[in-house]
């Protein structure tokens, strides 16, 4: 049988045909993802969080900052009830944090890693303002890495409806 010059075939395939198919494009499609790993699988060494903060606050002197609204956790490695995520294995992280001041205030927050205070950021005074801090860390297996306030500027801002301010993290390998 012929369509517009172009020669088509039609049979049938018996079951084990059709299987062994099967599992022959499956092998490849795992041998160019590579393992086949991910959120789709029950893999138990990845890990992504990201979450919110669900209204303004006035953060005390040193004080953590709880992203209570859990928009993702994979593997549950982040507790919202401490602000913090725990490594579940060793490994490169990268993490992002996004925070909005109210109006005319300030603050300064930072990531730390343990006790260790890694990176910071002042999004600024003058109206609402936000600031955005990427970081990449090398981490061993229970680690913990959160938000924390320093300095002088203790107001963040965000919504329940509106996310200004969030902080997330993943597993790069």
């Amino acid at each position: 049988m012929s369509c517009h010059g172009q020669k088509t075939v039609s049979g049938t395939c018996s079951p084990n045909l059709e299987n062994s198919l099967f599992e022959d494009l499956l092998g490849m499609m795992i041998k160019i993802k590579g393992t086949a790993k991910g959120t789709n699988h029950q893999d138990e060494t990845f890990s992504a969080f990201s979450a919110s903060l669900t209204a303004p606050k006035t953060l005390g002197a040193g004080e953590i900052v709880k992203f209570n609204k859990v928009i993702t956790n994979v593997n549950n490695d982040y507790d919202p009830s401490k602000g913090i995520y725990m490594a579940p294995k060793q490994g490169v992280f990268l993490f992002s944090c996004t925070v909005m001041t109210p109006s005319d205030k300030a603050l300064h927050v930072g990531v730390w890693k343990n006790d260790t205070k890694t990176v910071t950021f002042y999004p600024g005074q003058t109206g609402y303002n936000m600031g955005t801090q990427n970081t990449i860390l090398e981490l061993k297996k229970g680690d913990k890495v959160y938000i924390k306030q320093w300095g002088s500027g203790k107001e963040i801002y965000s919504e329940s409806v509106n996310s200004y301010s969030v902080f997330s993290g993943y597993l790069i390998r």
